[in-house]
């Protein structure tokens, strides 16, 4: 999660539009539990336009 965070950091629309950053991001919301979802990961999500 720290590597993704960073990478949103360094490059923001590189991160949110790219495919494969977006399904991990999904993949790793998927396997949370929702009520369990971390600031973190939700942001990343939601900046990324994928539902929270």
């Amino acid at each position: 999660m720290l590597a993704l965070r960073t990478a949103e950091d360094l490059f923001p629309t590189k991160v949110r539009r790219d495919p494969r950053i977006r399904d991990v991001i999904a993949e790793l919301l998927a396997r949370s539990r929702r009520d369990a979802v971390g600031r973190e990961l939700g942001g990343m999500a939601y900046r990324a336009g994928l539902p929270v």
